[in-house]
């Protein structure tokens, strides 16, 4: 089903992901959770975030290579997956992505509302990667200017995105959906087309299914998202067609990472200069995620350039216990650098400025 495999990585780890929506007993998750986090951690060695509830699974794993094909022995030979997982959706880049398993028993989107089989069973249309192409390639040759929705957060959007996308300026997908209803709404038709992407797939998938149940006829999603269609660009000989994506692909692992294109389309948050990788404090109290250089990174120790920061960057384990300090940040000044950072590339809370919810065109 997954052929063909990638050649493994230089550490020897695969990196996937995966989703899938059918009816789980809320009974049996504790079970199920249990269960998994034993067996694929313990016997598999796989290390990753999961996913589950009453609506299915939602998956990004790092798997050894010689132990990929054993994933997909096991979930085949147990009764609650076998026949119910699709062909695994491998990562552009390859390489161990996370530090430890954690399975969870939590929605597999925080959608802002309960979301129910009936409304996920209303699925968009799956474009795979070169129908996509040739069909946002179509309507602008026609002098047509499709709507293109990013379903990522705006920090994603950063790094890489479609030519012509429009992305809500948000930091959460529950934040979304109300942004993306307008942007709808505006085009009045609701057999227009309407083109949506995401980085796997499934905040698409779910976006679209509730499109769709409100009464939008014509919803069109890229299959296997960015993810997806930056293997396709990759496959191509040098001949062929540029690619309608240009940058990074942002990853919710430590990888923050991996590109589609050469193109950078970003800007170090403390000098300005060309940039697209992302960085998190080291000071694990500020966590704050950034653009960082590698001549920024040298000069503030990789941190942010606070003084308490960097002081806290260098201090050990045990003396972090002993020192413990609450986070510097919420979660939406966290992933906001521009409305932290000052004029000397230092980011301070009293730099803080007000975050609204635009939306970005690229």
């Amino acid at each position: 089903m997954d052929q063909p495999y990638p050649e493994s990585s230089e550490d020897g780890y695969h990196t996937v992901s995966f989703y899938s929506f059918f009816k789980l007993d809320k009974d049996q998750l504790p079970h199920l959770r249990n269960k998994m986090q034993k067996e694929w951690a313990d016997g598999l060695k796989i290390v990753g975030r999961i996913y589950l509830c009453e609506q299915g699974i939602n998956a990004q794993l790092s798997i050894p290579t010689d132990n990929t094909r054993g994933l997909r022995a096991w979930l085949e030979a147990h009764h609650t997956f076998s026949g119910r997982i699709p062909k695994f959706n491998w990562a552009i880049e390859h390489r161990r992505a996370f530090k430890a398993l954690h399975v969870r028993v939590r929605p597999l989107v925080s959608a802002g509302e309960p979301l129910r089989l009936e409304t996920l069973s209303q699925e968009p249309e799956y474009l795979a990667p070169a129908a996509w192409e040739n069909e946002l390639r179509n309507a602008q040759d026609y002098g047509d200017k499709p709507l293109l929705i990013d379903m990522r957060n705006n920090y994603e959007f950063r790094i890489g995105r479609f030519q012509g996308a429009i992305c809500p300026d948000v930091d959460t997908f529950r934040e979304e959906m109300d942004v993306v209803r307008t942007l709808c709404k505006e085009r009045e038709d609701k057999n227009a087309p309407i083109y949506m992407y995401c980085t796997g797939g499934i905040r698409c998938s779910i976006a679209g299914a509730i499109l769709k149940s409100e009464g939008y006829s014509n919803v069109k999603t890229l299959q296997g998202g960015v993810i997806a269609y930056g293997k396709h660009v990759r496959s191509r000989t040098e001949s062929a067609t540029s690619s309608l994506y240009l940058g990074k692909n942002f990853t919710f692992d430590k990888r923050l990472g991996e590109e589609v294109t050469a193109d950078v389309l970003a800007k170090c948050d403390q000098c300005g200069g060309p940039c697209d990788s992302f960085t998190n404090c080291a000071n694990k109290s500020c966590n704050l995620l950034f653009i960082q250089c590698e001549v920024c990174s040298q000069k503030h120790r990789q941190t942010c350039g606070d003084s308490d920061c960097i002081e806290r960057a260098q201090m050990s384990h045990d003396e972090l216990i002993k020192n413990r300090l609450p986070p510097r940040w919420n979660y939406h000044m966290r992933v906001r650098p521009d409305k932290v950072f000052g004029k000397d590339g230092v980011a301070r809370p009293e730099h803080q400025k007000h975050v609204d919810t635009r939306c970005l065109s690229a």
